[in-house]
């Protein structure tokens, strides 16, 4: 089988609704704000047109050739920093250690620094997701301490988290 890292598009929405729901079971190291069961597929169809008609907004999925999806990765803009995008990365339970989440990440760096108006993408990490630390350290992210992240527990997850963050060499 090959996986394909693109673009998510409007007609992902039920397979990203279920692909979400499903990392929400397999880990606890993968958190959403918003209640799965309130959004449908044509509002979540909605958002990503929404989010992909920006430029500081991102939404990337690995998908096979009968468009399942694997993982996703996201770049989000800071409501009060539009400058700023939250990075989120997952991948389901059974493909990661293949490589995915990096090339996720090698895909959102290259867009911040040569499409988006983004200077700055920031992520929040658990202490303990070791794996997930050392491939944003290999792509040269930062641990920083401010006040989105002050290494308290963070309390979706009641784990200690850590605030990183790499700063875009291009960008318009």
């Amino acid at each position: 089988m090959d996986l394909i890292i693109r673009l998510a598009e409007p007609t992902d929405s039920a397979n990203l609704l279920a692909l979400l729901r499903q990392l929400s079971q397999e880990s606890d190291t993968f958190c959403i704000t918003q209640d799965l069961e309130t959004i449908d597929a044509i509002t979540e169809a909605q958002n990503i047109t929404a989010i992909q008609q920006t430029r500081n907004n991102l939404m990337l999925v690995v998908a096979d050739e009968d468009d399942n999806l694997y993982g996703l990765a996201t770049a989000t803009a800071l409501l009060d920093n539009p400058e700023v995008a939250e990075v989120g990365v997952a991948i389901l339970k059974t493909y990661q250690g293949y490589g995915l989440a990096q090339g996720l990440i090698a895909e959102l760096i290259d867009w911040g620094e040569t499409f988006s108006t983004i200077n700055q993408l920031w992520l929040t990490v658990q202490k303990r997701n070791t794996p997930a630390i050392h491939i944003y350290e290999k792509f040269g992210f930062l641990v920083v301490l401010d006040a989105q992240s002050n290494g308290q527990d963070d309390e979706a997850t009641a784990w200690p988290t850590q605030a990183m963050q790499l700063n875009m060499t291009g960008g318009e």
